[in-house]
């Protein structure tokens, strides 16, 4: 029996405000019962205090001189600032990145251009691209173009630094395999907590209980479309005047001023927004207290809904843009709508509002789908496995470049 794989583990951890950060503390401890996991990160004295104890937690800027101590690194790479740390390590000593966002422009932009440092963001156009990207950063400088920050993935670098890529659709593997049909990638369904465990009952968290609940859950941000939704939720009222919506999760207010928008609007009354919760079994209870969640995005960058699985682990049907990996989802598991379409949000809500039998057989097949696709242990299996592969087609190439005498 081989020796269980020691793997260097790079990650925003909690107490982080990431998604990703939620995703690696369930993860972890699936992946630790057949390895042996070090986690990396940039103020090892802030991690979560479960995830101290249960693991050795090291500073990313320990992995160069310890390096030759694990058979892999494996990065968990995404859109934001939150893996700024991590990424000169990705780049400088290849391992497997787990890639949650197909696109990186923004973060790329970030700690270039907001830095200062607008050379470094020609050269990443330039890589991308070749004379064409530099062109076009210059021209973006000079305000003769925009950002393309949908357009253009910035992920160049990433995929090549990487010895594979694990993506959570299809969506983002036909992007990767059509730039880099050389580079080893793997689907692996991105894995969920489907144990709701106690939750709170709608009283509790401050909500009426005889409402039709609407939610939108997650950070509050313009290509999440919860204006989009709001606007068809407005109309909805006018057939049922006691439908209440919860808006759960922090507000980027230099992004969207959801207040201003709701005072705008005439819908301060019916609609409650709940600001960041840190409390994952309180975050996950305001998905369950929900008749019906809206998980809307338009543009995307390839990303994988988190929230939208957990309303699905919870039993709720999902009204979600047809799109990315939302447009690859069983079509009898959740509701898709045309993507950045209010009158199509509003047909969407009206239905499972008119309809509670319909509202409740999504739920229970949603519900069924996440457990059996989404399975946490599942997914950890498929990642040592994907790794094992990895690790066997590097020694297969460096066997036949050195052949023993």
């Amino acid at each position: 029996m081989n020796a269980p794989l020691n793997v260097a583990y790079f990650s925003p951890l909690p107490p982080v405000r990431s998604g990703i950060a939620d995703y690696s503390r369930e993860l972890l401890p699936h992946l630790a019962r057949s390895a042996q996991v070090t986690l990396f990160a940039e103020k090892p004295e802030e991690v979560d205090t479960s995830l101290q104890a249960a693991f050795s937690v090291r500073p990313i800027s320990d992995y160069p001189s310890q390096r030759w101590s694990f058979d892999l690194a494996l990065y968990q790479m995404g859109d934001s600032m939150h893996h700024d740390a991590m990424y000169p390590m990705l780049l400088r000593y290849p391992g497997l990145t787990v890639l949650h966002d197909y696109g990186l422009h923004h973060f790329i932009a970030t700690r270039t251009i907001q830095r200062g440092n607008y050379s470094s963001y020609v050269r990443e156009m330039g890589y991308a691209l070749g004379v064409e990207g530099v062109r076009w950063a210059r021209d973006i400088r000079q305000g003769r173009r925009e950002h393309p920050m949908f357009e253009v993935a910035l992920n160049e670098r990433v995929l090549d630094s990487s010895l594979g890529v694990i993506i959570h659709s299809r969506y983002a593997q036909k992007q990767i395999e059509a730039r880099r049909p050389n580079l080893y990638t793997r689907v692996i369904p991105a894995p969920i907590q489907t144990e709701s465990g106690l939750l709170l009952s709608r009283s509790e968290l401050g909500c009426p209980e005889d409402a039709l609940l609407f939610a939108s859950v997650g950070q509050v941000i313009k290509i999440k479309q919860v204006t989009c939704a709001l606007e068809a939720f407005a109309r909805l009222r006018e057939s049922f005047p006691l439908a209440r919506y919860v808006v759960v999760g922090e507000e980027l207010k230099n992004d969207l001023d959801l207040s201003a928008w709701l005072e705008q609007h005439g819908l301060q009354d019916a609609v409650l927004s709940t600001g960041y919760i840190p409390d994952m079994q309180r975050f996950v209870s305001w998905i369950a207290a929900a008749d019906v969640l809206i998980n809307l995005r338009y543009p995307t960058v390839g990303e994988t809904s988190a929230t939208a699985l957990r309303g699905m682990a919870a039993g709720r049907p999902v009204i979600v843009s047809n799109l990315g990996w939302y447009a690859e989802l069983p079509d009898e598991v959740c509701v898709k709508v045309v993507p950045n379409d209010v009158d199509a949000v509003f047909g969407a809500m009206q239905r499972l509002a008119s309809e509670p039998d319909l509202r409740h057989a999504i739920g229970r097949r949603a519900a069924e789908y996440a457990r059996r696709e989404h399975s946490l242990s599942h997914a950890a299996q498929m990642y040592l496995d994907f790794a094992e592969g990895i690790l066997a087609n590097v020694a297969g190439r460096f066997r036949a470049r050195h052949p023993m005498e």
